[in-house]
């Protein structure tokens, strides 16, 4: 059921206005880069057809576990989620999102689901 709140959460805040960017970094932004990424291409994955329900699902889970590594209030992480998804979408192309998916997935793994 949280998943599916942040989720809410996340798809309101893209309609909301820009607020001042946040900065994390390091080990932080890291984790908050792999939860996002997975977030992302678990969302497109289904959305294609290509993973069922319960796939995005889990892997939604452990997107927010990882997020919950991210330092901060849960509205600081949602906030922050929002800004490394909107730098995600307009900084690369699908094939570059799969590409860096495919090359950075199992070390987010070991990084933080460990």
């Amino acid at each position: 059921m949280r998943q599916y709140c942040i989720a809410t959460c996340l798809a309101l805040s893209l309609a909301t206005p820009a607020q001042a960017d946040l900065v994390i970094d390091g080990r932080a932004a890291q984790a908050l880069h792999c939860s996002a990424m997975l977030f992302i291409v678990s969302s497109t994955l289904y959305d294609m057809g290509e993973i069922t329900r319960n796939t995005r699902d889990t892997a939604q889970r452990a997107a927010l576990v990882i997020l919950d590594q991210v330092p901060g209030t849960e509205d600081q992480r949602r906030r922050a989620m929002v800004q490394r998804f909107d730098r995600i979408m307009t900084s690369r192309t699908p094939a570059e999102l799969v590409t860096e998916y495919n090359d950075t997935a199992r070390w987010c793994r070991n990084a933080f689901l460990r």
